[in-house]
């Protein structure tokens, strides 16, 4: 008997699938079928808005216009969520996603590209309701951080195949009809919340907060606060510098297009391997450790980024780069954590907000500093990480 518990043991390596249920496994098919869908075409989304002859403010713009929308809509969506059903906020908030790719496919111009941002961006109001619902479902806060990494592994893992696959098709018959498959795999991916439970937000847990002391919700708050800022500081450098990571490859790197999209292949290998041995790690040491390290791996990409020209050896940073890129889940994680249950959509919708408002001025930063020199958009984003990561392994408290 012990045999096989150690064998079951050594399959699963310490995940507790048990925190699983049957909703939370729904929400990863949901993931990985969307995310493939999104993935044929998102990773060199940078080189189609080229083609649409934009330069790189323009692009830059693209990018900042389809953040900026989705920063406004995290907090409105975290307050329907604590307040209506969750299968819901999610149905609705996925269906304008699924017709982004869609408008991208018909655009003739970079400027026409805007309305489909704005489908992305209004998307992102179902992001608390998704995150709200894995952790009620979850239960065991203990497991938190381990559940939602391998919930969003999911999608980094759909990643892993779909952005070759659609820099190859694209080679075949054009990116406009890779966006048309993608719509299908998105409108697919939408129509697994026909098949979730309903979940609505639980009373009592309102009531329970109401008797915490002062003392204690100001204590919450300033923590939030504080991981709230400091997540928006590390979207804003991280996301400086990822925006232009394809442009760089193509036009400096001269890699072909097929070989642009095995480096973005591999970067969500990374994203997807490393978020769950993250999660895990978080759960079992402390999240604010767990993301210095992300952060440093961040540091030892993006720098052989700028020296290395070998096919292998990029290939090697496109792993660490994916690796650096888990944070957003393990700060949801501890959010979560420390939310009153009442108030779990809109608290973790604050730090997402946040995060998307950064990440909404840094490709337009970003835009202006390529033109100078596509090194200056790099050295800029990896200036103020060793600080962030030193930070984040020495004051950043869990």
């Amino acid at each position: 008997m012990s045999d096989v518990k150690g064998y079951r043991r050594f399959l699963s390596f310490g995940f507790p699938f048990k925190a699983f249920n049957r909703d939370i496994w729904l929400l990863c098919l949901c993931n990985g079928i969307g995310a493939f869908g999104e993935g044929l075409y998102f990773w060199t989304f940078p080189l189609y808005i080229k083609s649409l002859n934009a330069d790189y403010v323009q692009l830059g713009l693209v990018f900042s216009m389809l953040y900026f929308v989705g920063a406004l809509a995290p907090i409105p969506g975290g307050f329907l969520a604590d307040r209506f059903d969750r299968k819901k906020i999610m149905l609705l908030a996925w269906t304008p996603w699924a017709f982004a790719p869609l408008i991208y496919s018909f655009a003739e111009n970079w400027v026409q590209l805007i309305p489909g941002t704005v489908c992305w961006g209004v998307s992102t109001i179902g992001i608390p309701a998704f995150t709200a619902y894995i952790i009620t479902s979850t239960g065991d806060k203990t497991k938190f951080a381990s559940v939602l990494s391998f919930v969003w592994a999911t999608y980094s893992f759909s990643y892993i195949f779909a952005p070759a696959v659609g820099a190859y098709l694209a080679t075949i018959m054009g990116m406009q009809w890779v966006l048309r498959i993608s719509t299908v795999f998105s409108a697919i991916s939408t129509s697994v919340f026909f098949f979730v439970h309903s979940q609505r937000p639980l009373k009592k847990a309102a009531e329970k907060h109401a008797q915490s002391s002062p003392s204690q919700k100001n204590a919450l708050w300033r923590k939030l606060l504080l991981w709230t800022v400091f997540y928006a500081a590390m979207s804003f450098f991280m996301s400086v510098g990822r925006t232009y990571v394809p442009t760089f490859l193509d036009e400096e790197i001269k890699l072909n297009e097929f070989l642009i999209g095995l480096f973005g292949s591999v970067n969500f290998a990374g994203m997807a391997l490393m978020g769950i041995a993250m999660g895990h790690l978080a759960d079992r040491w402390k999240k604010s450790g767990t993301i210095g390290l992300c952060l440093i791996f961040y540091m030892f990409s993006v720098i052989p980024l700028m020296l290395v020209r070998e096919t292998a050896s990029l290939m090697v940073i496109a792993f660490l780069l994916g690796s650096s890129a888990v944070t957003g889940s393990l700060v949801s994680s501890f959010i979560g954590t420390i939310a009153p249950e009442n108030k779990r959509g809109s608290w973790t919708s604050i730090p997402l907000t946040m995060g998307l408002l950064a990440a909404f001025a840094a490709p337009y930063l970003s835009g202006y500093l390529y033109t100078a020199s596509p090194y200056y958009t790099f050295i800029v984003s990896v200036s103020a990480v060793p600080f962030l990561a030193l930070f984040a392994l020495t004051k950043l408290k869990d």
